[in-house]
């Protein structure tokens, strides 16, 4: 459960958040909203890559001193180095974050092609799936997906749905939170949509 305690947040004169008070308690949530709502912003300030004006966060009740240990995020608004090859940006993400190398994960993507493309060269699909395999293979409790399905075709779509039905099983009180316009698809595998 994530507790969103007197958020404020504005960029310039444009306020995105003013005493936002929210329970996110469901495992697996889906925020809808128009953009320019905030929906990116919140999930970047919940992983800890954004700060607030105003405002705490409580994970199952604590603040996360060190959010990149037990959260893992994909957004378009997280910059990777684009004149590295993909393989190198998961190389790099492996040893910094001490996890397996994503065998699986590249496989089901069917990104193994790709892996030796410079991240600026790649589609708008194929930047998706590299930023998806870089949060997944983290297996945070946390997970935070930011339009996750957005460029993707459908094989990839069902493979991602594939994944996060079975993301939770061994994390009791894990949680998983996405961003997207059409919620229809992740409601049928056991999401659970609110505005902002």
């Amino acid at each position: 459960m994530i507790e969103v305690i007197g958020l404020n947040k504005q960029f310039f004169n444009n306020v995105v958040f003013k005493n936002y008070n929210q329970v996110f308690s469901d495992q697996k949530l889906c925020i809808e909203a128009p953009n320019g709502r905030g929906k990116t912003t919140l999930l970047m300030m919940l992983a800890g890559l954004d700060k607030p004006q105003r405002g705490s966060f409580l994970f199952a009740g604590s603040t996360l001193s060190e959010p990149t240990k037990t959260v893992a995020i994909a957004s378009d608004r997280i910059t990777l180095p684009d004149f590295l090859t993909a393989k190198q940006i998961i190389d790099l993400s492996v040893r910094t974050v001490d996890c397996q190398w994503p065998h699986e994960l590249v496989k089901g993507f069917s990104f193994t092609e790709f892996l030796n493309t410079r991240f600026s060269a790649l589609s708008s699909g194929n930047q998706k799936k590299c930023q998806l395999i870089l949060a997944l293979m983290r297996k945070s409790p946390y997970l935070f997906l930011d339009e996750p399905s957005a460029a993707l075709d459908q094989t990839s779509i069902e493979y991602l749905l594939n994944l996060l039905d079975a993301y939770l099983i061994d994390k009791p009180n894990g949680q998983i939170i996405i961003t997207c316009h059409e919620p229809a698809v992740f409601i049928e595998h056991g999401f659970k949509c609110v505005s902002l």
